[in-house]
């Protein structure tokens, strides 16, 4: 276990990325971020964000196998950051 820690530690990705940074980061260079919303809010899980990230980079998004699998991860499960992204600006 230690080895995998000193490992991540090593690695240019932070695994501790906030994902709404990441979601901005990584989903918001090409595009608006609001484009993805249709598919959070019909809660596409892994597998499907998984399709979609490996579909990102093969069109030239720039993240580390270590970025695309947190960014799966924070699509397939967003968290209330994640998903204001997503709501109307009052």
């Amino acid at each position: 276990m230690a080895t995998l820690f000193i490992g991540l530690a090593q690695h240019p990705a932070r695994a501790d990325v906030a994902c709404k940074d990441l979601v901005v980061n990584k989903c918001g260079a090409c595009h608006f971020v609001k484009y993805i919303c249709p598919r959070i809010e019909k809660g596409k899980g892994t597998l499907s964000w998984k399709w979609v990230v490996k579909d990102m980079v093969k069109e030239g998004m720039k993240a580390t196998a270590l970025e695309q699998e947190q960014l799966v991860g924070c699509l397939a499960e967003p968290d209330d950051q994640v998903r204001s992204l997503c709501t109307p600006m009052k």
